[in-house]
């Protein structure tokens, strides 16, 4: 463990103050809605500056902060640091948790394993405790890394608007209220503190993409491709990114619909009228969020099932993203979730919001313990035998087959299939035969889960 000398860092720049911080998280709107917040405190210096801002930020709000740390094993000093945070912050007076992973490590792709470590605990303990969202130290630097990274991937203009800073991933709620901040800001910040930090030895290993990158900032910013101009880059795309959000619900309401089970469609003749760009952006954005899936669909891929939806009107079934794409006899293009790609069954705790296949958070507020997952041919097959009333009353044979069978379902312990049918109306909560269930299509993108509900109004 290599523990910063804050005596000897920061020397020159500006710390965050009071008033600062308190108009930088004045654009996170999740963080200032709570009365309980966590901090990711990996110990580093940015990390460490942003909990001892949000800290006191909290103390003047009277919102709760709890610093977290994620102890992944994957070095042999992890838990010694995760150790060295936790008496940081009972020295401050700042209530901290540690948080444990048990996964063995992968093979390859170790930093990706690691974020997703993260998140997950984070969220697990989120929902436990009532938190949110959990704030996260991305500096002006990561934001330039992630953007020229997204470069080198082609991944378009919606990539190109990098961090945001306020987003969900897989559910989580996240603010980044720091991303047009230096990092030696940061840790003059830590210094006006008198707080020490750790260095993490990856973040010199040359064998990350990001490390490469960051050896290569300081030629990219005398050449004119810093951080500021990343700022102003992503800040540009950003903006573009909202306004196809606008778009393509607009479109969607006005030649289609949205079903609050995940079933989107529309008119292919309105859609092949359309540019390819558009085309293409709509089909991107539709697949991330009915797919579930981390990241968009590779580019390409979308722009050969787009042109195959503009070039002819035969009937066409296709799958990407973890979705099928369906045109119809009648000329509509449906959208569902690939029954084989759905994710494992979860158990639901009474109480408890449960989020399942990255698409739909459950609360069961019944007694008799049941699972939440894809209905399937099995699960339909066992209604269509038991419950016929069901599968008319859920709607489900309005859909195509294949729809069917990755549509939610409940079942009990004696085998009993349930299917909740999303009612327009009070949330989209679950009224079949009077359930103790709430459920919820929510998705990360937040266009999504807003046109559902414009849907629902109208």
């Amino acid at each position: 463990m290599v523990v910063g000398d804050p005596l000897t860092h920061g020397i020159g720049a500006e710390a965050i103050g009071a008033k600062e911080f308190d108009a930088l998280i004045q654009a996170c709107p999740a963080a200032l809605a709570a009365k309980r917040l966590a901090v990711g405190v990996s110990g580093g210096g940015d990390s460490l500056a942003l909990v001892l801002l949000a800290d006191a930020w909290g103390r003047r709000h009277e919102i709760a902060i709890t610093a977290l740390t994620v102890d992944h094993g994957l070095r042999s000093d992890s838990i010694v640091e995760a150790r060295q945070v936790a008496g940081w912050m009972k020295a401050r007076g700042i209530a901290h948790e540690i948080l444990s992973v048990t996964t063995m490590a992968p093979a390859s792709g170790v930093q990706r394993a690691a974020r997703d470590w993260r998140l997950a605990g984070f969220d697990r303990w989120r929902r436990d405790h009532g938190a949110g969202a959990v704030l996260l130290a991305h500096t002006a630097e990561d934001q330039a890394e992630t953007l020229w990274l997204r470069i080198s991937a082609d991944s378009g203009p919606d990539g190109l608007g990098a961090m945001q800073l306020q987003t969900r991933v897989a559910g989580l709620p996240i603010a980044r209220p720091l991303l047009a901040i230096s990092k030696q800001r940061l840790t003059a910040t830590c210094r006006s503190h008198g707080q020490p930090w750790i260095e993490d030895p990856s973040n010199r290993n040359p064998a990350f993409d990001r490390v490469r990158l960051r050896r290569l900032a300081p030629a990219l910013g005398l050449s004119g491709l810093g951080a500021d101009t990343a700022q102003r880059i992503t800040a540009s795309m950003a903006t573009a990114r909202r306004a196809m959000d606008r778009f393509c619900a607009i479109f969607i309401l006005d030649h289609g619909g949205l079903s609050p089970a995940g079933v989107a469609w529309f008119d292919g003749v309105a859609f092949a009228a359309l540019p390819a760009t558009f085309t293409d952006l709509l089909l991107s954005r539709l697949l991330w969020a009915i797919g579930g899936g981390e990241f968009p669909a590779r580019r390409k891929r979308v722009a050969r099932l787009g042109a195959a939806l503009r070039g002819s009107s035969t009937v066409l079934a296709r799958t990407l993203g973890g979705c099928v794409i369906s045109r119809l006899i009648d000329g509509r293009v449906v959208l569902f979730r690939e029954a084989a790609a759905c994710a494992k069954a979860v158990w639901l705790e009474p109480g408890r919001k449960t989020r399942w296949d990255n698409r739909f958070e459950a609360c069961w507020r019944g007694s008799a313990p049941v699972s939440l997952g894809a209905l399937g041919a099995e699960g339909w097959r066992w209604m269509l035998r038991h419950a016929p009333e069901s599968c008319v009353n859920s709607g489900l044979t309005a859909l195509p087959y294949a729809a069917r069978l990755s549509h939610p379902a409940i079942r009990e312990l004696d085998g009993t299939v349930s299917v909740p049918h999303f009612v327009m109306g009070d949330g989209m909560r679950s009224t079949a035969s009077g359930w103790p269930l709430d459920i919820e299509f929510y998705p990360d993108a937040n266009w999504i889960v807003t046109l559902v509900k414009s849907v629902d109004a109208g």
